[in-house]
């Protein structure tokens, strides 16, 4: 899978990559894949290997907190991909000083493309090594790696997956990415979504009681909230499909889905039509999943439609296109709005520009990717019916 290119060719290339800057808020330069002559591989770990452990994924400013406060990115002198677990991510691929590496979903893999810059790569640091650095291989196979240029250095894929660190992930073996935005998953060492059923889907929702689907909607987004009568931190999470669930205290969400006990939408279930104060009374124990249902399955309108339901509460995201930190609101009447990058809803409802529902409006019935797109300015209040 990897090209032969002259040393001076990758200098070259290299050379005229030092002119782009991340964070800039356009597109990374990452358009082509690059040679890996320049590259040493070598079997087994960093340490095994005696690498100096002060440089490369265990140097200080290579912690993913910690690489998103330097000027520059940071570029390794050498990376370690390792087949691992971390919490419920078995297999899942690590580095070398123990975090979990991601793929973005929305990224292109053929040719590898990176689709995260500016303030997502703020979020998720690419993961990158410098030129003529290191690879440790510790059960993933040299024909899965890949590179492409970016930022002074290339950013290692694997399977054509471009990788990122998360900057929430504070310590090694931490998963706060998974799952994050319907989008964000940690890798596994040949390169599809980590934590997924088998054949690297988004995970086949086990059936869902049809009884009261006919007057109740299928859901299509919650907010699940670290405590108990919605206290925060919150966890914004859009469906289709199975997804994981990191805080399981209280939810709130519009229309039906299934919670369940375990990973990948296994283990004790129950279904939930509307907010639950306290997950615990629902008797299944802490709450690892829940199972949206698609418009297809259930016969419920979609989302899009203009006569839908009006919304009872909505999850507005820091960034577009889902990214944490969220906020759930809910209604009826004005609601105050702190985060203006997307929002997911299901049914009607009216944002405004200004606090208290003032300035300009605009009518939304279904998810917002980038809440800049409507045209009025940032968003600081939102209006239920009621």
């Amino acid at each position: 899978m990897f090209r032969t290119r002259t040393m001076a060719a990758v200098a070259a290339m290299t050379g005229a990559l030092l002119l782009s800057a991340c964070g800039g808020g356009g597109e990374s330069k990452s358009d082509a894949a690059a040679d890996t002559s320049g590259f040493t591989f070598q079997a087994g770990t960093a340490k095994q290997n005696n690498a100096d452990l002060t440089k490369g994924d265990t140097a200080v400013n290579a912690v993913p907190s910690v690489a998103t406060k330097e000027p520059k990115p940071v570029l390794r002198k050498w990376v370690q991909l390792s087949a691992g677990k971390a919490g419920a991510l078995d297999p899942v691929t690590i580095n070398g000083a123990g975090f979990v590496l991601y793929r973005f979903d929305k990224d292109s893999t053929d040719p590898s493309k990176s689709n995260c810059s500016g303030d997502c790569a703020t979020t998720w640091p690419p993961y990158l090594v410098a030129p003529r650095g290191k690879v440790f291989l510790d059960g993933v196979k040299k024909e899965d790696v890949g590179f492409i240029q970016r930022d002074g250095g290339f950013q290692v894929t694997i399977g054509g997956s471009p990788l990122y660190l998360f900057s929430k992930d504070t310590k090694a073996g931490d998963t706060k990415g998974q799952g994050v935005g319907g989008t964000w998953f940690g890798v596994t060492p040949d390169g599809q979504r980590a934590g997924q059923q088998a054949g690297g889907d988004t995970g086949t929702v086990p059936p869902l009681p049809s009884e009261g689907a006919d007057t109740v909607p299928a859901a299509t987004s919650a907010t699940f909230f670290d405590m108990a009568d919605f206290g925060e931190p919150a966890e914004g999470i859009v469906g289709p499909g199975c997804k994981p669930v990191r805080f399981d205290g209280s939810v709130t969400i519009t229309g039906f889905a299934k919670v369940w006990s375990g990973d990948n939408c296994t283990g004790k279930s129950a279904r939930v039509d509307g907010n639950v104060k306290d997950l615990n009374a629902l008797g299944i124990g802490p709450v690892k999943s829940i199972g949206f249902a698609s418009s297809e399955l259930t016969g419920s309108p979609s989302p899009a439609a203009p006569s839908g339901p009006a919304a009872k509460n909505a999850t507005f995201f820091d960034t577009p296109n889902f990214g944490e930190p969220a906020q759930g609101v809910g209604g009826p009447g004005c609601q105050a709005v702190r985060f203006g990058g997307s929002v997911s809803i299901s049914g009607s409802a009216k944002v405004w520009s200004g606090d208290d529902c003032t300035g300009k409006s605009k009518v939304i019935d279904s998810n917002v990717a980038d809440l800049d797109s409507l045209g009025i300015g940032p968003i600081k209040s939102i209006r239920f019916a009621g």
